[in-house]
């Protein structure tokens, strides 16, 4: 039999190699010499050195020993070497995916190897943050840095260069990120196919989030973060669609059964805005032919000789891909805040910015499929409903604030939610709102809060059937802006005065309700829930125990069948004031403003909902100034 010593040094030996799958010999973890099954000692002639051993000296046991060991190491090598052609992989737990050590720089979002390093623009004067990563965690102290040799940012981004050796970093302008500036962090939609589009949606069709393409479980794939010309794709350390193989339209790879595939992304599209001549974003992809400031100057032609010598005009040698040619048409080929012309002011050559509309990003999100099935929904993540609000009220006699309906935001500084939770009538002061909150009572990374400068409940408000169940709230800011737009605060679509859903249509309605009726507290986390419309024939009083139901009204509910019927979706306490939305032209459209119900999930019982068609005028009547 070995030694306890003599198989430590076996094990000590196999710590060096791979355990591979097919190392079923032996594997010197301390698996002893009785192990080894009988058709493979008979292979490596371990029998007969065995047999040998009893009647033996010491002094010959241990040559013996020896030159078994020198046979063992030998055939361990021949089984070893076969098992390694045919099982190169690492052994790991079954079902669980491979595992490598990475470090998340959370203040630049990018994902970075083991002893990887990287500057971040953290300037302080002439020097910058050097990190690299440790055991998983990012490790950082600042370095002196000088201005770059040459030009490396995009974007009107300033490039700095460690001191001491070759490593650089970008200080990008407002809107851009990524190692050279390369991300359009406003873009909201892609133009044409998306070959250009360098924004920052990050979740395929099927609601699956995209993987870095840096990561290395994309290094024999034909499109990843570290080719030669990844920064020219638009490729790199981020998980953001792209196209750069010119498909149909921008897409990543996700992981999903078991496997890393391609898969198209939820990107909105630019071509589908109503208004087909208006910029997104800053407008750096703007390709339209409006041609007036907005002082109603007439923009110069780019090919004017008046520009000689000014940077940009249409005898740069990009100018093609700016957009700059023979016309006068308004473009941002410097990543200024919108589109821009030169024009001619009292005979002085300026610039002005253009009298371009907006394109509407309202009912656009960045939907994640819930993971989390609970009692009347699912949890959700605040990205895939950004229009919805939380607000709070001043506690009247102790200190403190408690939350009190759902909002709905419709305009940089107006929301609509519910006239029923006014009614204690709280002065303005008393209430606050939060947008860009996933967890009801945590404070969010990106959350933005304001105060209330006046509420308008309906006139002709009914708390006794709820109808007219209507209310604005305007956000309270020194400027004309309010809400800033970002992944978890935007708008939703108002609908048109006229649409007409089909019955049963699908919808969602979010919100930070009761889990249930019973339900001693709200949820802790934002809840989304999916419902059909109902037919107006189903929405009557005979439906909802007598209750009056009114034309500014309408009915929607969980109409499934058979499995789990205690757990039908609904709205429930607390929810009260949160949007009702449709799909429409590839936005999210408010159709309902969550109002009242009998119970919560109860089977053929629907929610109530106030009909927003009805009340487009009065919401635009007490939104002027």
């Amino acid at each position: 039999m070995w030694s306890i010593q003599t198989v430590e040094y076996y094990s000590a030996l196999k710590k060096k190699e791979i355990l591979t799958h097919a190392t079923t010999w032996i594997n010197f973890e301390g698996i002893m010499l009785s192990e080894i099954s009988q058709s493979q000692k008979d292979k490596c002639c371990v029998t007969p050195l065995l047999g040998e051993f009893k009647g033996r000296s010491e002094e010959m046991k241990n040559k013996m020993k020896r030159e078994l060991l020198c046979v063992l190491l030998l055939c361990g090598a021949l089984f070893i070497l076969p098992s390694q052609e045919t099982h190169t992989h690492t052994l790991f737990r079954r079902g669980a995916r491979s595992y490598r050590v990475t470090c998340r720089d959370e203040k630049t979002q990018m994902t970075y190897r083991q002893h990887e390093s990287w500057l971040r623009p953290m300037l302080r004067g002439n020097r910058v943050e050097y990190c690299w990563c440790d055991s998983g965690r990012p490790q950082c102290h600042s370095v002196p840095v000088k201005g770059c040799s040459e030009p490396r940012c995009f974007n009107g981004g300033t490039c700095w260069q460690a001191l001491y050796f070759s490593d650089f970093v970008c200080q990008c302008p407002e809107g851009f990120v990524g190692k050279r500036c390369e991300i359009d962090a406003s873009a909201t939609c892609y133009e044409d196919q998306g070959v250009t589009y360098r924004g920052t949606w990050s979740t395929a069709e099927s609601g699956s989030e995209c993987v870095n393409w840096n990561s290395s479980v994309l290094a024999l794939k034909p499109y990843n973060g570290r080719r030669p010309d990844a920064i020219r794709l638009g490729l790199g350390n981020h998980n953001y669609c792209r196209n750069p193989d010119q498909d149909s339209k921008p897409w990543c790879y996700v992981f999903k059964a078991g496997k890393y595939s391609s898969e198209p992304c939820s990107t909105p599209s630019c071509s589908k805005e109503k208004n087909g001549d208006c910029y997104t974003g800053r407008g750096l992809a703007y390709r339209g032919t409006h041609s007036l400031t907005t002082s109603g100057s007439s923009c110069l032609q780019w090919n004017s000789m008046t520009l000689i010598g000014k940077v940009y005009t249409a005898w740069m040698t990009n100018a093609q891909a700016l957009g700059l040619g023979k016309h006068n048409y308004c473009r941002n080929p410097d990543g200024d805040a919108k589109p821009w012309c030169h024009v001619l002011k009292d005979r002085k050559l300026t610039w002005e910015y253009c009298d371009v509309p907006q394109c509407s990003t309202c009912g656009l999100r960045q939907y994640t499929q819930p993971q989390f099935r609970i009692k009347g929904g699912l949890y959700a993540d605040i990205a895939s409903h950004p229009w919805q609000a939380a607000i709070f009220a001043k506690n009247r006699k102790t200190p403190g604030e408690r939350f009190l309906c759902g909002g709905i935001l419709i305009s940089s500084c107006w929301l609509l939610s519910a006239a029923h939770c006014f009614q204690e009538r709280f002065p303005p002061h008393h209430l606050k709102v939060v947008l860009g909150r996933t967890y009801r009572l945590v404070p969010g990374e990106e959350e933005q809060k304001f105060e209330v400068e006046k509420y308008i409940v309906h006139q002709e408000f009914d708390d006794d059937t709820y109808d007219n169940d209507i209310a604005l709230l305007q956000l309270k800011s020194d400027s004309m802006q309010c809400a800033q737009e970002s992944d978890t605060v935007r708008t939703v679509c108002l609908p048109e005065a006229d649409l007409q859903l089909p019955d049963w249509t699908e919808c969602e309605l979010s919100g930070y309700g009761k889990h249930e009726a019973t339900s001693p507290f709200y949820s802790e986390r934002l809840k989304e829930a999916h419902v059909r419309l109902y037919p107006a024939s189903r929405c009557t009083s005979q439906y909802l125990s007598n209750r009056t139901i009114t034309d500014n009204m309408l009915c929607a509910g969980d109409t499934r069948t058979g499995g789990n019927q205690a757990n039908l979706h609904d709205a429930c306490q607390g929810d009260s004031g949160g949007p009702l939305v449709c799909m429409q032209d590839n936005h999210m459209t408010l159709v309902g403003i969550i109002s009242w119900g009998l119970g919560c999930g109860r089977k053929d019982v629907p929610g109530v909902y106030t009909k927003v068609t009805n009340y487009l005028a009065w919401i635009q009547d007490n939104m002027r100034p």
